[in-house]
């Protein structure tokens, strides 16, 4: 584009050359620049929409290696997204994912004895066949281990005899002792 110059004369006030370069008019130099403004806004919004899905392309592939380095975020992507995008520290983060999966595991994990009172964990850990048929053995080997009371009499044979009677404390030690005998 030519350069548009005004030549003032020095002599002269009311003579005035004015110069559009290759336009005849300013009518025409203001519409040239109306067209020329309104095509650089449209390279413009296209350049920021290509900047935009480059960024996306670029963010994708990230995750994609961030999910084939830790599977596990995979499981927790609802999370991390949530994560992600409602808090302000991972905005100019570098390892803004690792930082995510960080903070979304700590909230998950659980102590054993946590565990052992969660009703979801011991319904899966009783579901399994394996789990039930150990916990049932151990209970049974409990008894297995505590002696049987004594309830009949050596052999088996019920006494028919009236039980006897102590007439002093003498009588009542000597059936104590043949009663812890049996």
């Amino acid at each position: 584009m030519e350069e548009k110059t005004i030549n003032l004369s020095a002599e002269s006030d009311k003579e005035k050359e004015v110069s559009f370069g290759k336009f005849k008019s300013a009518e025409e130099l203001l519409k040239a620049y109306n067209a020329l403004q309104s095509e650089f806004t449209k390279r413009s919004q296209k350049l920021a929409e290509l900047e935009q899905t480059k960024a996306a392309d670029e963010w994708e592939g990230q995750v994609e290696e961030f999910v084939k380095r830790y599977p596990v975020a995979e499981r927790y992507a609802d999370e991390l997204a949530r994560e992600i995008a409602n808090d302000e520290k991972y905005k100019d983060k570098e390892n803004k994912l690792e930082s995510a999966l960080l903070n979304v595991l700590s909230e998950k994990v659980k102590t054993a004895e946590e565990m052992a009172t969660d009703e979801t964990v011991i319904d899966k850990v009783l579901s399994a066949e394996e789990n039930r048929e150990r916990v049932i053995n151990e209970y049974l080997e409990k008894f297995r281990r505590n002696a049987t009371p004594a309830t009949l009499p050596k052999g088996g044979a019920i006494p028919v005899t009236p039980p006897a009677v102590a007439k002093n404390i003498k009588e009542a030690g000597e059936i104590a002792i043949k009663i812890f005998q049996m």
